[in-house]
């Protein structure tokens, strides 16, 4: 079952690391002695570059993850009835669970990624990541690339907090009330009520965004770099947020494999504050 659930999504995860380190080397050959950021403290371009998107970003992914399912996920829990629970009741439904897919998941907290990321990328960040005023594009660029670590994190920590409440399978539903009222009837995920906000921060909106990003940057670095190294870079730059994606890939794993434990915590946090009723869902059209 492992070969046939992950041996896809890790292939991807080896040749992603291959070309990173491929790109690393390049970069180190091409512009020595060019610093990406001052949040590393190596002066090479390749190493850091490296760092960011092999070691960095899995790691950061991993530990947000982990912190939105494990910290945030029962607190939003809380949060949920504490404002809506006098007017709804709660139920846990059991969820038939769907194939790994990575990209889907990883697809939203990657395009979150890139808009903090692009959000962050003020001129006094900047002037921190780089050490000094910034006084072109390209420390807008290197910027937004050395943020990609922290903002990566951060996405990861609030999706996961949506997986964690999706994956426990807690509905909430105003049935009760709406039958004595002209209100509609809702029964809805507390999981996804809670991701409806966030697609909002990682929808198409951040492609335009990203887009109008790198119009700034491809004229001039085609004129710095040189023509094989700026077509690498373009291979890289133009499907991006598909991209971040593959760093995603390890936290993505570890979230899959622990599916059971983390839905068995939830509930038991569930539990605590009064959610332990099984709930039934069923929708039927009769003559």
């Amino acid at each position: 079952m492992f070969k046939s659930k992950y041996s896809k999504p890790i292939l991807f995860f080896i040749f992603y690391c291959i070309f990173i380190i491929g790109l690393s080397v390049a970069l180190s050959l091409s512009i020595p002695h060019q610093d990406l950021t001052y949040l590393i403290p190596i002066r090479d371009m390749g190493i850091e570059t490296g760092l960011i998107f092999i070691v960095i970003m899995p790691f950061s992914s991993i530990v947000g993850m982990l912190i939105g399912g494990y910290i945030f996920a029962p607190f939003f829990l809380y949060l949920h009835k504490k404002i809506f629970g006098s007017k709804v009741e709660y139920g846990i439904y059991r969820k038939q669970y769907k194939d790994f897919k990575f990209l889907v998941e990883g697809l939203f907290t990657s395009l979150m990624t890139i808009n903090i990321s692009l959000l962050l990328t003020t001129p006094l960040i900047i002037s921190v990541s780089i050490g000094s005023d910034p006084n072109s594009f390209i420390d807008d660029l290197t910027t937004f690339l050395a943020l990609l670590m922290i903002a990566v994190g951060i996405a990861s920590t609030l999706f996961a907090t949506t997986w964690f409440l999706m994956d426990s399978g807690i509905l909430y539903s105003n049935l009760k009330r709406a039958e004595k009222s002209h209100k509609p009837i809702e029964i809805r995920s507390v999981g996804r009520w809670y991701g409806q906000f966030l697609k909002g921060y990682a929808g198409i909106s951040v492609v335009f965004s990203y887009i109008e990003f790198m119009e700034l940057f491809i004229p001039q670095l085609a004129n710095d770099l040189s023509i094989p190294l700026f077509i690498v870079l373009l291979v890289v730059f133009v499907p991006f947020p598909l991209i971040v994606v593959l760093p995603l890939i390890p936290a993505l794993i570890i979230l899959d494999l622990l599916k059971e434990k983390r839905i068995k915590f939830i509930k038991e946090r569930a539990s605590k504050i009064g959610i332990s009723s099984n709930a039934e869902v069923t929708f039927e059209l009769k003559n």
